[in-house]
């Protein structure tokens, strides 16, 4: 064989073995533990990191750790666990419901039955922020007013829909209506841009901090006769409070109501991941509740979750049954 040719055949025979080897390694690595949240500056995200951050202390987990990574929140969330683009999900309990059942945003796709909870978090409370010099005080009184609101990834916009619903409106009853990110929301607020903000969130938190003493804005009174009966009709929302003093300029208790975070996953993941992300973050509790003030008040009795929302994940019930936390 000519020597040239030779070179050509070994070049060959070399760049098929990279290949090969590239091949096999790529098909080798690691998986990660996906767990998409929400934006930064929101609750979801630093919660999700807790959640993979009690996931990845076992030595056993780093082969495959856990990664949170960011998304537009509960409705994008829980389309990311069904298409598979994300093992866990932090959802409202709206949300998660309405996935399964197949209503809402979710309607067109039709109800989701592999849907599994592994673990209920704090309350979170339906917000509504606005500028002190607006005079709004209660929710009626946002009727023709301007609004920011979240982008259709966020759950609070489903949440929203349905309380404009017991109050006998719909979106086009304001004056309008502007699609902002958390941080944007309160952008718009300051700077005279909407008359108040709307989302859902434990507390405190960071954005609502922010526009209260940023701006000076009030909490809304999310009360009265619409809420309760929205609160008659759906079990998967409760009364809330948000306290007097949590935020500067806002002494007063501010009545509203809320869901839950929980944590949502497909039957598709093995009953022994969802068993292992369970028990980390149970097992680890102490730690865990001092890694976010949203998470600092949780009473591991109540992160059980109701399988009125949907099934637990067989993973998460022998966890629960083990720890004597379910018969």
């Amino acid at each position: 064989m000519p020597f040239r040719q030779a070179l050509r055949l070994a070049a060959a025979i070399m760049a098929s073995t990279v290949s090969g080897c590239l091949a096999v390694s790529v098909v080798l690595a690691p998986t990660p533990v996906t767990l998409a949240t929400g934006t930064p500056g929101g609750v979801y995200h630093p919660v999700g990191n807790a959640i993979c951050r009690m996931y990845n202390l076992v030595d056993e987990h780093r082969e495959m750790p856990c990664v949170a990574v960011s998304s537009d929140g509960s409705v994008a969330n829980i389309r990311r666990i069904e298409s598979g683009e994300s093992t866990f999900g932090l959802s409202q309990t709206d949300v998660a419901y309405a996935a399964f059942h197949g209503e809402g945003p979710f309607a067109a796709a039709g109800p989701d039955p592999k849907l599994r909870m592994l673990i209920a978090f704090y309350p979170e409370a339906f917000t509504v922020v606005a500028r002190a010099d607006t005079g709004i005080r209660d929710f009626q009184d946002l009727r023709g007013k301007r609004l920011g609101i979240g982008k259709s990834g966020a759950g609070y916009t489903f949440t929203r829909d349905v309380v404009l619903g017991f109050y006998g409106w719909t979106i086009s009853d304001t004056e309008r209506v502007l699609e902002l990110g958390p941080a944007e929301q309160n952008q718009a607020l300051c700077s005279d841009k909407v008359d108040a903000i709307i989302f859902q969130a434990g507390h405190p938190n960071g954005l609502t901090q922010e526009a209260t003493t940023g701006c000076q804005a009030r909490l809304v009174r999310v009360a009265g006769p619409p809420i309760d009966r929205l609160l008659a009709a759906h079990p998967y929302y409760i009364a809330s409070v948000i306290p007097g003093g949590m935020y500067a300029g806002n002494p007063d208790d501010i009545p509203t109501f809320g869901t839950q975070a929980m944590l949502v996953t497909s039957s598709n993941q093995s009953d022994e991941l969802a068993y292992a992300v369970v028990k980390a973050v149970f097992e680890n509790f102490a730690d865990f509740r001092r890694l976010h003030p949203a998470l600092s008040t949780l009473d591991i009795k109540v992160m059980v979750p109701s399988e009125a929302v949907m099934p637990i994940h067989p993973g998460a019930l022998r966890y629960y049954r083990e720890a004597g936390l379910l018969p």
